[in-house]
């Protein structure tokens, strides 16, 4: 298929998807298109595309995907309607929620889980004043494609005041071998505190679709938010997830990122620190082996001071796979006060596995507590020893040495539930390549 043929086909899906949308939204969906048409490729020399090729996430002979109300197997720790492990629940395939359901002690407060396009008709007043305020649909061709043909995705709202003793989970599954779009929009209000979970995986093993995803969180003052992100699709799948977070005044935000399946992961995190007070953690766990290729790039803003943030990513890189991080911890004019610190560690478990790092520091003023730390190497001999002196195989000792090096982020995702299931897909990868 043409490049013409590619990029007409998309845009009579644009078109179709902004006919169905409120006004406001078409007329932002058009602009996106319009921005992926007028943008070039990235520069490779830029440092969020050094060790991945653009050109690798552009449609290429792929076709626009056809969403499928054939969701397939739900994990068995998802209890839709019984709220055990959940105050409410959003099933999504291929970028389109196909139900919700949610505690009505939990909606009686007002809380919504829906799906944003339908959103963005209920709850306009909310979902206008924050959709696409924190995307650069202007300056980045693959953000603007996914904010062009988004199909849907979950629109998470906690009024202020409100506070979660259950997570809020989004399963979402991809099928076939498409190119899918979609896009999520999670406000934390004033004083509120929540806990979100984002399961994404493919329908098949084999299945070969492209997602082109994006999400914009929103955390006001005094409020608490943790974002959980599993990805287990399979190894054939095409992930360009976009995630940009903005952090008000003595609020907190955590991110859990698990990353273990597909074929090519390109994944930007940004957040925006723009109040006194603010505390930010990323954590991080990739697992790759066979020839997965993982690109992670974050964005630590201290718009102002007075305020932290804490990076921790750890990878763990088996055969001929590939995992690169590049990370920035910036400290604006304004941010006087600022304690960040940053950390990538790698673990490669065979001479041809390969991982990239570069924590980089911008600091732009004084009175500031930074550091930035990377690593990258082999199993030590010697904790193998140590384990194998007391009774342990080698193959066991160097599964319990990989497991306690990803322990310290599985314990910060939310249930047992769910880290049993980072545990046990973690096991079925280590059994494979240790």
């Amino acid at each position: 298929m043409s490049n013409a043929t590619t990029d007409s086909a998309f845009a009579a899906t644009a078109e179709r998807l902004a006919a169905d949308d409120p006004a406001w939204l078409a007329a932002a969906r058009r602009a996106a298109f319009a921005a992926y048409e007028g943008a070039s490729l990235p520069d490779r020399a830029r440092h969020l595309w050094r060790y991945t090729d653009p050109s690798k996430l552009l449609p290429g002979a792929r076709t626009p995907g056809v969403p499928d109300d054939a969701f397939g197997e739900l994990p068995a720790d998802y209890h839709d309607g019984t709220f055990e492990h959940a105050a409410g629940l959003a099933i999504a395939c291929d970028g389109r929620v196909l139900r919700t359901a949610i505690d009505p002690a939990v909606s009686d407060h007002g809380v919504v889980v829906a799906d944003l396009r339908e959103a963005a008709r209920t709850h306009e007043d909310v979902v206008r004043a924050h959709l696409l305020s924190l995307a650069q649909v202007e300056f980045d061709k693959f953000e603007a494609l996914g904010a062009a043909l988004f199909a849907g995705g979950a629109f998470v709202h906690v009024p202020a005041g409100v506070v979660l003793d259950r997570a809020l989970r989004v399963a979402h599954r991809v099928h076939g071998d498409g190119v899918f779009a979609e896009r999520s929009l999670v406000v934390i209000g004033e004083n509120a505190e929540a806990e979100v979970v984002f399961d994404l995986s493919t329908v098949g093993a084999d299945d070969a679709a492209m997602l082109h995803a994006g999400l914009e969180v929103h955390v006001a003052p005094g409020a608490r938010c943790r974002l959980v992100f599993i990805q287990t699709a399979g190894r054939r799948f095409v992930h360009a997830p976009v995630i940009r977070c903005r952090v008000e005044g003595d609020a907190s935000l955590e991110t859990v990122t698990v990353a273990l399946g597909g074929a090519l992961v390109k994944s930007l995190q940004t957040t925006e620190i723009v109040g006194k007070g603010a505390t930010v953690k990323a954590l991080g766990i990739v697992f790759a082996d066979g020839r997965q290729h993982f690109d992670h790039h974050t964005l630590q803003d201290h718009l102002v001071g007075q305020n932290s943030s804490d990076l921790d990513y750890r990878a763990v890189v088996a055969e001929r796979a590939r995992s690169s991080y590049t990370g920035n911890l910036r400290i604006g004019l304004e941010g006087a006060g600022a304690d960040a610190h940053q950390r990538n560690h790698n673990l490669l478990l065979h001479d041809t596995a390969r991982a990239d790092t570069i924590p980089e520091l911008e600091i732009l003023t004084n009175d500031v507590s930074c550091s930035h730390a990377a690593a990258v190497g082999p199993l030590d001999e010697e904790m193998i020893f140590f384990c194998t002196s007391r009774g342990l195989s080698e193959e066991q000792a160097r599964r319990v040495i990989i497991s306690g090096f990803l322990e310290p982020v599985i314990t910060r995702i939310p249930g047992d539930d769910l880290q049993d299931r980072v545990r046990t897909a973690l096991a079925t990868r280590l059994a494979a390549v240790t």
